[in-house]
């Protein structure tokens, strides 16, 4: 196992760093401390371990990653998602949020977390499993959430090719907590096979989808998948068509939600590589990347676009605090958050 870390510049006078690990099998994370954006995830192929693809969409450099408003690869708190109407009652107190897609509220708020400077507290590697440790203090009214909210986001890569980054919070009050990491996906990579995400196959182990309203707030229903395009028990592989009729940008309410068996896949048909998900969170939002803007500045002088990224976040469901029969988003105080998610890589799936 290989651990680097390297200054790559400052914001407001603090060393942004970039942390890179590397396995036994040639697999690597690279990751700044910028948001815990990822900037990029290398695949071998299966029949030859010293070519390798960047799996993930991401910025160009730390310059574009600084003024971007897109969530590429990032830590997303102190909520994740969207809160309807961007306000919400707790102990009997109404709190207004920004609403950065009016009259909602995403991904928490004008600065979320995937643009917060998160310390590194601890970076160590054992023989088969290199680890940071990285916090962050979320003062008390940031972005108008209550309560000084302390989180730890500890990021791994071990030699079973699994990335898993475990999420904790502990707050002074009570207040909402619901973080997910946002990776833009492209199996295909970036070189010869570099194209949008159509011939990737995708699977979720789900039988409920959220139901929305017109602004895809969640209502507090659940609807079922069978015999719809929402139903990808059994995978599908993402054609055109699928994409040109609006893809998914739905959360799913996983079937198994243990951290044992797979809560869903995504592989390129095209490379072979891909991901399994595995969480103990009850929804997974799956994106096919059908809002992204026309032209983002890439890595490796690509030009990003509609449908050239997809995404899985494992999360509470969208709303929560809103919606009394979903699981409640509440973190009090004394009490401790923890959320993980597991991605086992592969190059095997062809």
């Amino acid at each position: 196992m290989e651990v680097s870390k390297r200054i790559i510049g400052e914001i407001n006078g603090e060393d942004i760093y970039v942390i890179k690990f590397t396995n036994q099998n040639n697999y690597s994370l690279e990751f700044y401390n910028l948001g815990g954006y990822m900037h990029s995830i290398l695949i071998p192929y299966k029949n030859d371990k010293s070519t390798r693809e960047d799996v993930l969409l991401g910025y160009s450099d730390l310059s574009d990653c600084k003024i971007s408003n897109a969530y590429f690869n990032s830590i997303i708190g102190r909520v994740c998602n969207r809160i309807g109407g961007a306000n919400f009652k707790l102990n009997n107190v109404v709190y207004n949020l920004f609403k950065n897609i009016p009259p909602h509220h995403l991904h928490g708020g004008k600065q979320g977390f995937n643009k917060k400077i998160w310390k590194i507290d601890k970076l160590y590697k054992k023989n088969n499993l290199a680890e940071c440790k990285m916090t962050y203090l979320s003062s008390h009214l940031e972005e108008n959430y209550p309560g000084n909210l302390l989180c730890t986001a500890i990021y791994s890569l071990n030699d079973n090719n699994d990335i898993v980054i475990s999420f904790e919070a502990t707050t002074d009050q009570d207040t909402i907590v619901n973080l997910t990491n946002h990776n833009y996906w492209n199996f295909h990579g970036h070189n010869h096979y570099y194209q949008k995400i159509v011939n990737h196959n995708v699977c979720i182990k789900s039988n409920y989808i959220c139901q929305l309203d017109d602004y895809m707030i969640p209502t507090g229903k659940m609807l079922s998948v069978q015999k719809t395009k929402f139903d990808l028990n059994k995978s599908i592989n993402i054609s055109q068509k699928f994409l040109d009729s609006g893809g998914i940008d739905h959360n799913y309410k996983l079937n198994n939600s243990n951290l044992i068996d797979p809560d869903g896949f995504i592989y390129s048909n095209l490379t072979g590589m891909g991901v399994e998900y595995f969480t103990n969170q009850p929804g997974l939002q799956f994106y096919s990347g059908n809002m992204m803007e026309k032209n983002y500045n890439g890595k490796e002088n690509k030009i990003y676009g509609i449908n050239y990224g997809i995404c899985f976040e494992p999360q509470n469901f969208p709303n929560a605090i809103n919606q009394t029969n979903f699981p409640s988003s509440i973190l009090k105080k004394g009490e401790k958050y923890n959320s993980i998610i597991k991605m086992h890589l592969r190059n095997d799936f062809i």
